[in-house]
């Protein structure tokens, strides 16, 4: 075979081969972006222990074992703890280990966990 021949024969294969991958290529479909999500923030309402503290919006959270003045979530350990919301409309959960609850001021909904746990009349609802 001369290399004339030889050239063309590996020009018609190059461009064909470039027909298909272009071709190919074509039919690729690229899923949409979901840049327009909504991506806002996530608050401490959004947290709060449904539906038991329903009732309350929730504007702290609070890891610790003792609250102050706004509206709280509270939320306990495996420890034994004691909890007190003080004033506000609080969400307290205890975790586990024997704990004891306490609301103080405003409506308090306190919620138990495993463990045997205390609750003191302050807290308006009370679940073990």
């Amino acid at each position: 075979m001369k290399i004339g021949r030889f050239v063309q024969i590996t020009l018609i294969g190059a461009s064909v081969g470039l027909v298909l991958i272009s071709a190919l290529a074509a039919t690729n479909t690229v899923p949409g972006s979901f840049a327009e999500r909504d991506v806002s923030a996530i608050s401490v309402d959004d947290k709060k222990p449904k539906p038991d503290c329903n009732g309350i919006t929730l504007t702290v959270l609070v890891t610790g074992v003792n609250g102050g003045n706004p509206n709280e979530l509270i939320v306990g350990t495996g420890a034994v703890e004691s909890f007190r919301g003080f004033n506000g409309d609080d969400c307290i959960v205890g975790g586990g280990g024997n704990d004891t609850l306490r609301g103080d001021g405003g409506t308090d909904v306190c919620i138990g966990g495993p463990g045997t746990d205390t609750f003191h009349a302050t807290c308006e609802t009370q679940i073990q």
